[in-house]
Formats: C-alpha cells, structure tokens, sequence
C-alpha cells in the first residue's frame, strides 16, 4: 500500500508538471489571447497579420513606384537628377543632385546597412555651412509626407540623411520585391495610348488571371467602382491612392496584386506562414499537455484519496505519526507555515535562479507558476492529512474545537433547563459587571496611553462575550424551534419524521433524539396498523374467492332441482328460500371482494370526461320504477347546462347505484327522495336525501363503516358495505362522500372538482 501511495504521489506530481508545461506553451504562443477558435477556422490567410503584412505590402508598392520616378531615369537609377534645391542666402539657391547628396551623407559618416537602414553618422565641428538653409524643393515631395513650415528649414548634413533615408526605402523594397523572386506579385499599368503608358510591375506579361490563380489576390480599376478581391480584409486606400498617382488624368488604369498562398520562396509570407504552422501545433499540444494534466491530476488525486488512511505495510516516519496524532486545527496551521517558508525561500533563492532562465517580462509568470505549485503541494498535503484523520474517527474528536467544547460542556450536561439558563444567567451578568467596572475604574483612574488602549481591549471583549451569549441563545432557540417542527409534522401524520441530532447539544440533544425515538415507535405502529388492514383485506378476498365456489355450486344445484318442477308446494317453499338466501350470500361475497379492492385502491381507473347532470338524469330513470314499488316519489332539481367531471364512470355508476339503492331500501313509504345539483366555487355537488323509514340512532361517520347499517333491526337485504364501498369509489377517483344525519333525515353529498 505504501509503495502504491508512492507512485500516486510521484504520478500527481508528473501530472502537475504536465499541466505546467501545457499552460506555459499556451501562455506563451503569439496567439495567445485569441481563444482556440482559430486553430479550427482559421489560415495564416485569414489572420489579421496576414492582412497587416500585405497593407503594409501595399502601401511599399505605392512609395516604390514614386521612389522610381524620383530615383530612376528610363528604369534605371540616375545619381544625376537634382534631388533638392535649397536657398544659402538671400536670392541665393543652389540645387543639389542625387550623387552629391549620397556623398555628403558619406561625409559625415552615414552608410545603409544590410537593412538598407540609415546607420552610423560622426558629424564634424560646427562651421558656417553648417547653417540651417531655406529647402525649397524636394523631388520627392508632395507626394510623400508633407512637412510643416518649420521643418523647411534644415542644415545640409539633415537634408543628405533625409535623402539617404528615402534612397534606402527605394533599395529596400527593389531587393524584395524586384531584385529577388518573392511570393508577393504586382503589377500598376496607367496607359494614355497604345505607347504612352507607365507599367510598374515584378511579374511582367502574366494575365489578370495567372494574377488570380496564384491564391490570395486584388484587382482594382479606374473603370469599376468595387474592388475584386478574395482577402477577407481589402485595404481603404488602394482607390485614392491610384487616382491621386494617376499622370493621365484618365480612369485607364489598374493594379493588381497577389500572394502565392503555396509559398515558393522564402520571403516574410512564408516564414510567416510557418510560424503560424508551428504555432498552431504547438498551441494543440499545450492544450493535449494540459488536458491528459487535469485529468491525470484528478485520477492520482482520487487514488491517493482511496489509499490515504488505509493500513501500510510499514510504519511511516516517527515525523508523519506525530504530524497526524496533532489537531487538526494545529496541522493546518504548520502546513501553512511550511508554504511561507517556502514561499520566503523562493523569494530569496529561485526566484533568482528564475531570471536567470527567462526573460525580464516574463518574470512574473514563472514567479506566479512557482506560487501555484506550492499552495497546491501545501494544500493537498493538508487535505490528505485532514481525509486521514477523518478515516481513522480523529478528526473531530481530537480537534481542540471539540476539546474545548466538551471541557465547557461539563458545567451544563447533567443540568436542568432552568438551572442551566440561571447559571449561564449568573455568569453572564458577573462578567458584564466585572467588565463595567473594571472600565469604569480605567476611565476615571489612568489617562495614559496604555490605559487607553487597556479600556480598549477591555470594549473589546466585552462586546465578544455579548455576541458570543447572543449566538448561544440564538442556537437554543433554533434548536427549540427544530423540535418544535418536529412535533408538529409528526401530530400532522408525518411520523417517518426525523431531526439531525448532529447539529444538537446537550439537553436539547436529548430531547431531539426522545422525539426520534417517539417517531420510530409510532412509525413503527402504523406499520403494523397497515400489515392489520392489508392482512385483513387479504383474509377478505381469500375467504370470498373460496366461499363462491361452493356457493356457485349450491347456486346451480337449487336451479337444477326447480327445474325437476316438484309438486310438493312445501318443498317448492324451501327451494324458494334457498334460492334467496343463496343469491344474497353471492352479492354479499361480491360485495365483500369490491370493498376491499376499493379500500385498499387495487383498481384500475379509466378516467374520462363525464357529463354529471346527464348521468344523473339516465340514474334517475333507472330507479323511477324501482322506487315506485316502494311508492317513493323521486323529485329532482338539476341545471340545464352540461358540468364536466373527471371519473371512471363504470365506478361512479356503482356508487349512483349505491346510494339511490340506500334511498330505496331505507327510505320510508310514501315519501320523497330528493335529488340535486349545484356547483360550488370549483366543485360540483350532488346530493340524495330522504326520511328514514326506521329511527337513525347512529353517527354518519359510522356509517361509512363495513358492515354498519342505518337499520339497527336488520329488517332489510342490505349487507352493510355499500356506503363503504361508494366512500372508497369516490374518493379513488378524487370526490369526496359526505353524510348527515338530522334526525330522521339522511343526506348523502358527492362533490368532484369541476373540469374546466
């Protein structure tokens, strides 16, 4: 086990490596910033440098063809043409030619470096021609930066470094762009006549298609108003720039523009373009590092998770036994100061090894790195050595939180409620008036400083013992009122109701877990309660189920015997009251099994929408000639509009049945029934009514009851359970049966929500 926790450990530290490494390959890529989408959707093409490096491109072009027609003469370079013209004097001017001006330059010490850069320069003593002269013509001027009236002013030696500048920037794009074969193509063509035209170009002869076929490409004309182009950015000013370079005045003329995106030399494209290559696969690979990193992170994590606690095979160090046996509360705080000193260590020692390895602007992420990892080996040392002790039961119970808990705990336990709020009472009160005077005698005794902050510390503390009493009273009354839900949600039924002991002290602990011990034992009787009925209802049905057999039998065999057409009119008699007293026993067992599937809800409903007032009226039809044996007249006051009722209505049949069947059996002779409807907020109510032909000493409830019938004498064929197994119908498809009894008045109401 030890030498497995070994290389969970070693592993976690490899993965925490892993994702070092990741995150400083991510951090560090040129793209950083940009998120990851441009690894799936981008090209070097759609970039922003791309485009930057091709503006830039684009506007060289444009100053390389107003440097040819200032630096060349029939294309080539002519160190004859006058350059700039200045005034040495009043009425005095002098022009200076391209040759003299390069000489100049010399003179002073500038040269062009393999940059085509402007370098070096040792001016020499002050004399009078280093005067600041009036420029009053540059060849190179309006068409490049214009110059402010200040600036018209110069010594020779600033003018040849200017013209030396501009003579670099001619060199520098011709040795791109004209000289060397390069992945950038261009062409600028304005035409007056067939042979009067101007033609700028590093890839003559080739078609505006050859141009396209290239890659990425920009084609713009003096006769068109749109710019045909494939770049994903065109630039503003490739138009205004055309027409105001235009020496024909004419809307004949074009410039076209394109980049091999196959890359066939070495130019800044295709180092760009590697790069971006490069870039990518390494931003991949960070995000691969820092990917298998996290999630080797986790799995060593839940490893040593699962081995941390477990039995070793050898001991460990005498330093980790008695690191794990401190409180936790003490282990915490050494390994937080093991994690300043080792931050106070790295300050003083790596950090400086740090900068000898990485740049200065990088710094502040290899110091942020270093920190990381320390409050992450700090941190899950601790964890671990916290999951440790809580394996092993001693996290709590060796806390010095627990400790002083219990110390204190000792003074109230084996009191009594009143006792323990007098004595808390006691010595809250003593220690408010031991700190009062003692202020008070500070107060008017010592006006020193250490006095005062003597009064202060005593402030202090005397307002931490108020907050402190304040948080006592206020978890008494919490755990007063966690009682108190827990006594009534178990007089509203919930007996499954338990409290969470844990958060609970002392007496009140003991009062939780009696109300626990309350719950369970009522629990547990309504259990045995529920085992009685469904034992009972079982009896019910199994007995039911083995008594119709037989009957089913004796049935048959009086059938069978009155079809023999006996003259015996004794026997005929018996056969008679046997053929009753054997159909009653049948609907007695058939009534028997449906009480006892509707009380204990083993049917199977089939909900529908049911016209109430319609079923009332078919019900009555049914029973208007039954009730007129008993000369019962049956009166009825129903609405004329149609109320919908959700129900089974094979069941609601049987406890309309149920109920008028009651009326006919009990009802007394010559009287009315009284049937009506009305609807009431949501519900619909019908009630049945009549006068009970015998005295009705019994309560309605316990009419609802099995086997308890309104005539106590018996006199009737009823069995006792049809109002009990209407009460079961009705509230299984969600009505509700109401009885009343007045006197001789019986009333029965059903009332069922009203669909909408």
């Amino acid at each position: 086990m030890k030498k497995r926790k070994e290389k969970a450990v070693l592993a976690n530290l490899l993965f925490s490596l892993l994702v070092v490494i990741g995150v400083t390959i991510m951090y560090n890529n040129t793209h950083y910033g940009e998120g990851i989408s441009w690894i799936a959707d981008e090209t070097y093409e759609d970039t922003p440098e791309f485009a930057g490096q091709l503006k830039s491109d684009i506007d060289d072009i444009f100053n390389y063809v107003k440097y040819k027609e200032v630096f060349e003469t029939n294309g080539k370079l002519d160190y004859s043409k006058f350059i700039v013209r200045v005034a040495d004097g009043p009425g005095t001017t002098k022009d200076y030619t391209l040759d003299e001006m390069i000489r100049h330059a010399k003179s002073q010490g500038y040269y062009l470096n393999e940059q085509f850069k402007v370098s070096g320069g040792h001016p020499k003593e002050s004399s009078s021609e280093d005067m600041n002269y009036q420029v009053l013509y540059r060849a190179y001027e309006p068409d490049f930066k214009a110059v402010e009236p200040g600036d018209s002013f110069q010594s020779i030696d600033q003018l040849s470094y200017e013209v030396l500048s501009h003579l670099g920037n001619y060199y520098r794009f011709y040795y791109r762009f004209i000289q060397n074969p390069g992945n950038l193509k261009f062409e600028i063509r304005y035409q007056n006549t067939a042979d009067d035209y101007k033609l700028y170009t590093n890839f003559p002869g080739k078609t505006i298609d050859e141009f396209k076929s290239m890659g990425k490409y920009l084609y713009v004309t003096g006769e068109a108003l749109y710019v045909d182009s494939n770049l994903t950015a065109v630039p503003k000013n490739v138009s205004s720039e055309l027409e105001k370079m235009n020496p024909y005045n004419n809307g004949n003329y074009h410039m076209t523009v394109a980049v091999n995106t196959s890359y066939p030399y070495n130019d800044a494209y295709y180092q760009a373009a590697e790069s971006f290559d490069q870039m990518r696969l390494l931003f991949i690979f960070g995000m691969i590092c820092l990917a298998l990193g996290i999630l080797g992170c986790a799995a060593t994590l839940y490893m040593l998770v699962l081995f941390t606690g477990l039995a070793e095979e050898q001991s460990p160090s005498l330093i980790v036994q008695r690191i794990d046996q401190l409180p936790a509360e003490i282990s915490l705080v050494l390994y937080l100061a093991a994690a300043g000193f080792a931050l106070v260590i790295s300050n003083l020692i790596i950090y400086k090894i740090i900068h000898l390895f990485l740049a200065s602007e990088k710094w502040y992420y290899g110091e942020l790195v270093l920190k990381i990892l320390i409050f992450y080996a700090a941190g899950v040392s601790a964890a671990l050595n916290l999951l440790k002790q809580y394996k092993s039961g001693r996290l709590w119970k060796n806390s010095l939180f627990h400790k002083g808990l219990m110390a204190l705990g000792l003074y109230f336990k084996d009191h009594r409620f009143t006792t323990r709020i007098m004595i808390t009472y006691s010595l809250f009160l003593v220690f408010n008036v031991v700190m009062i005077m003692a202020f008070a005698f500070l107060l008017f005794t010592y006006s020193d400083l250490e006095s005062r902050v003597l009064m202060g510390a005593v402030v202090v503390l005397f307002c931490m013992l108020d907050l402190w009493v304040f948080h006592q009273m206020y978890k008494n009354a919490w755990q007063t009122d966690q009682i108190n839900q827990a006594l009534l949600n178990i007089s509203n039924g919930n007996t499954t109701y338990k409290i969470d002991i844990k958060k609970f002290y002392g007496k009140e602990r003991e009062l939780a877990e009696n109300i626990n011990h309350i719950s369970s034992g009522l629990e547990t009787a309504l259990q045995e309660k529920v085992r009685s009925e469904r034992l009972k209802a079982d009896l019910i049905t199994n007995v039911s189920h083995d008594i119709k057999t037989p009957l089913t039998s004796i049935i048959n065999y009086v059938d069978l015997i009155k079809r023999e057409k006996i003259q015996d009119p004794r026997i005929q008699g018996y056969l008679d009251v046997l053929e009753q007293k054997s159909q009653r026993l049948k609907t007695l067992t058939e009534d028997l099994v449906e009480a006892s599937k509707a009380s204990s809800g083993n049917l199977k409903l089939d909900m529908a929408s049911i016209d109430f007032v319609e079923l009332i009226h078919q019900t009555n039809g049914e029973f208007e000639e039954k009730f007129s044996l008993r000369h019962l007249e049956l009166v009825s006051e129903l609405p004329d509009e149609a109320l919908l009722i959700e129900a089974d209505g094979r069941y609601l049949w049987r406890v309309l049945e149920n109920l008028y069947n009651n009326a006919f059996k009990y009802a007394m002779e010559h009287s009315r029934v009284y049937v009506d409807i009305v609807k009431e907020d949501k519900n619909i109510l019908f009630t049945i009514k009549n006068i009970s032909e015998n005295p009705l000493n019994i309560r309605a409830d316990e009419l609802t009851e099995r086997f308890v019938r309104g005539d106590v004498a018996r006199t009737t064929e009823g069995s006792g359970l049809g109002i009990s197994i209407a009460k079961s119908l009705t509230e299984l498809q969600g009505g509700e049966l109401r009885l009343y009894i007045d006197g001789d008045l019986f009333k029965a109401t059903l009332a069922f929500p009203l669909k909408k």
